[in-house]
């Protein structure tokens, strides 16, 4: 991994493959190992960018988070590393509300957006299960939190393939943060709430949602494409949240027919 000094902490990231450049972000909790699938596939013929977003991975939150603050990070990263080029920038669930952010910070630095399991707002359904998961977190082990939170993240198809599982939960064990890390992000999350600012988003868009995402579910991804003035929606089929790890061909191939076209 390769670091990069932002105000106030330093940013871990990951880089690889040539050509026009994509930024990677991912979703609560998560660092930038859980786009390995992705990373391997598109570094044939793009430049990946993938970071550890401050509360995650290498990178510590060193104070409060906000969409704006991780959006500033992602901004020094582009501006550093991507030539002044306009990257493609693909954001999973919060890495898809930092993508949102990073447009309206820098519009100039976005080529596409990519909005992964994603809507305009956290919704007061789902605003509960993430003071819920801010309470568990420092109590049990990182084990134990994953499997209660794979429910919500991969549909009934993926508990059918223990091993899956298993990956998962060992991933979490080997990734786990400090509950004050955790933490921030969440309150980072908390915050979600896009759908004024919407309309000033010109970069071309895709949401991708999984047909049975339970937290972020269709009808949110929706929303949230019929709000940008330039977007189109794509449903995968047999795929919840985690949509790139459950249904990776058929992500990798929505994302890559995107790209070919803008």
């Amino acid at each position: 991994m390769a670091v990069l000094a932002v105000p106030g902490t330093e940013l871990f990231y990951e880089e690889r493959g040539a050509g026009p450049p994509v930024l990677w972000l991912q979703g609560l909790g998560a660092d930038h190992t859980a786009w390995s699938a992705q990373l391997i596939a598109f570094s044939r013929g793009y430049h990946c960018l993938a970071p550890d977003n401050r509360g995650s991975g290498k990178t510590a939150p060193h104070g409060p988070l906000s969409l704006r603050l991780l959006a500033e990070d992602v901004a020094a990263l582009l501006r550093a590393r991507a030539g002044g080029e306009a990257a493609h920038v693909v954001g999973l669930s919060l890495g898809a509300a930092i993508a949102v952010e990073l447009a309206l910070l820098a519009p100039a630095m976005v080529r596409s957006l990519v909005l992964v399991s994603a809507g305009a707002y956290v919704e007061p359904r789902m605003r509960e299960l993430f003071l819920a998961w801010r309470a568990i977190y420092p109590q049990v082990p990182a084990a134990v939190f994953q499997q209660q939170a794979n429910t919500w993240l991969f549909s009934w198809r993926f508990f059918e393939r223990p091993r899956a599982v298993e990956g998962v939960v060992r991933y979490a064990e080997r990734t786990a943060v400090p509950a004050a890390w955790f933490t921030a992000q969440v309150d980072a999350v908390l915050e979600h709430d896009h759908r004024q600012r919407l309309a000033e988003v010109m970069a071309p868009a895709l949401v991708l949602t999984g047909q049975e995402d339970q937290m972020i579910p269709p009808r949110l991804g929706c929303e949230l494409a019929a709000a940008l003035p330039n977007a189109s929606y794509v449903e995968i089929a047999e795929a919840g949240h985690s949509v790139n790890l459950e249904q990776q061909r058929r992500f990798n191939d929505a994302v890559r027919a995107f790209f070919e076209q803008h």
